[in-house]
């Protein structure tokens, strides 16, 4: 008789189905009898798998070891030639669902997916565009020294078929540009991310991805999170761009979105704590708080926006109040979720929030403002730090633009006081130590932790006028792949004496880390 296994081992569709996960008699690829029942991919039989060396699920990221490497050859009559070997290929499959999906999109059913997979049903030009995503983080022996040059191959090779489809808007196409722009935003090509975006929407608009009566409950459910997908990353693209966003052609908040664990296993059941359902809330707060920026930036004063900033403080306390207890943040509910597979998607929905409010109370840093609620500044910005530094969490590119803007908030606290000083230097150090890993995968950590140096720099000539919202702040705040000059204003305000008795001054601190992660 089949042995019971320990609920550690349980696989995904166990553990979300609270069900004994029992081993199948003579099956030596270790798919569970439950699985083996439903005709689902048991995620037990990727962790058989012996041969492959991957990053652990956590923020614990394994070192890219430099190298010099040829990068891989591209056939230009059929780039999906370039598809890596079957056991490579589902190990990179793996990884993205563990690191990236769900987390700055949503597009696929995991099981469905596989199962395609497994029966060669998914399109070259998504699989490339997928594993361009998540071929940097292997350490599979195949990529040699350095696997971002195939991460850099794939991608090519993704937009080269792509070109086919251009005129051919299908799910699958809207849901390859979609993985294709993240690539080339992680890159730092915020123009072609950008093109890449536009397209998605124009397939997207073409296919009326939010409609879908008379579907099935998985067709529904994909096509509604691929269209959420495609309103989320444009909404930060056009912040990229520093350009308005559109309007959405239908309101994500009224998307009907399955809870996570019942989406993974196809259980039609009321909503009740769905995290993707509570993002779609909050995305046009996202927009209208870049208004304001983006409104202080080109000349406005803060007495003209303060009506504005209050509105959406309320909206913001509202959604966290409203927010259903499993979804409150707390050790025991990203527990829980970890524990389903979706602590990252827990993450980045806090995450978020927590940096609308840092950008929404960023103006009153600014000394020549109401000083009020720059401590509300401040609590986000270490609610940020600490969300990050969670571990089994945020690996993606964008995560590193909201440490830079948490990292300069916790410098007006060293640099001018008026904050918890000792856990700003800690909350710094441990925004430094999340950036100097996502730097070895993602270029565009370079252009961001660059944008902080430039910062600290003028923080240096003069720290009063550095927290002054002008263009040249707006742009450090909303753009995410932005190479700042360094000429900005006025420096000839004397700067306040920084905080003393401190082992190594802040400054010093400061410098010493910027240079590190320079390095």
């Amino acid at each position: 008789m089949s042995e019971k296994r320990a609920r550690s081992s349980a696989c995904r569709n166990c553990r979300v189905r609270k069900r004994r996960c029992l081993p199948t008699p003579s099956d030596d690829s270790g798919t569970c009898q439950l699985c083996k029942q439903q005709s689902i991919p048991c995620s037990l039989t990727h962790r058989n798998n012996q041969t492959r060396q991957i990053i652990p699920a956590d923020d614990r990221l394994s070192p890219v070891v430099p190298g010099r490497t040829a990068a891989p050859y591209l056939p230009s009559y059929d780039p999906s030639l370039l598809i890596p070997p079957k056991a490579v290929l589902e190990e990179l499959v793996d990884l993205y669902f563990r690191l990236i999906h769900d987390g700055p999109h949503t597009l696929f059913h995991e099981p469905t997916f596989l199962a395609r997979l497994a029966e060669n049903l998914i399109p070259g030009f998504l699989l490339l565009a997928l594993i361009s995503l998540s071929t940097r983080f292997s350490t599979n022996e195949y990529f040699r020294d350095d696997p971002r040059l195939y991460s850099k191959a794939y991608a090519a090779a993704a937009l080269e078929l792509l070109q086919k489809e251009m005129v051919r808007p299908s799910l699958e196409s809207v849901q390859g540009y979609i993985l294709i722009s993240q690539h080339l935003g992680g890159e730092g090509d915020v123009q072609a991310k950008h093109i890449c975006i536009g397209l998605a929407r124009l397939h997207c608009q073409s296919l009326h991805l939010w409609e879908t009566p008379g579907m099935t409950l998985l067709d529904q459910q994909v096509r509604r999170r691929t269209y959420l997908s495609v309103v989320i990353t444009g909404k930060w693209s056009t912040a990229d761009m520093s350009i308005a966003p559109m309007n959405a052609e239908y309101l994500p908040e009224n998307l009907q979105l399955l809870d996570e664990e019942d989406f993974l296993t196809m259980r039609e059941a009321p909503v009740r704590h769905g995290v993707w359902t509570q993002m779609a809330k909050s995305i046009d707060i996202f927009r209208e708080i870049l208004d304001i920026i983006s409104a202080l930036g080109s000349g406005e004063t803060l007495a003209s926006q303060i009506d504005k900033v209050n509105q959406i403080a309320e909206r913001l306390d509202r959604w966290e109040q409203e927010l259903p207890a499993r979804l409150k943040y707390n050790p025991e509910n990203h527990t829980y979720f970890q524990r389903l597979g979706f602590g990252k998607t827990f993450l980045a929905m806090h995450i978020g929030y927590q940096h609308y409010r840092q950008l929404l109370y960023f103006p009153f840093l600014d000394p020549r403002n109401d000083n009020r609620l720059a401590s509300e500044c401040k609590k986000h910005a270490m609610m940020v730090s600490e969300i990050a530094s969670q571990d089994g969490g945020l690996v993606y590119y964008i995560v590193g633009h909201i440490l830079v803007v948490s990292s300069s908030i916790h410098l007006h606290t060293l640099l001018l006081g008026g904050g918890d000083v000792e856990r700003a230097r800690a909350d710094l150090l441990s925004n430094f130590d999340i950036l100097m890993k996502l730097k070895k995968y993602w270029p565009v950590i370079d252009a961001a932790v660059g944008r902080l140096r430039s910062f600290q720099n003028h923080c240096r000539e003069s720290s009063l006028d550095s927290f002054v919202l002008d263009d040249w702040m707006w742009k450090f705040l909303m753009a995410q792949s932005a190479v700042l000059d360094e000429n900005r204003g006025s420096k000839n305000i004397t700067r306040s004496p920084f905080v003393n008795n401190e082992e190594m001054s802040n400054d010093v601190l400061v410098d010493t880390a910027l240079s590190w992660l320079l390095d």
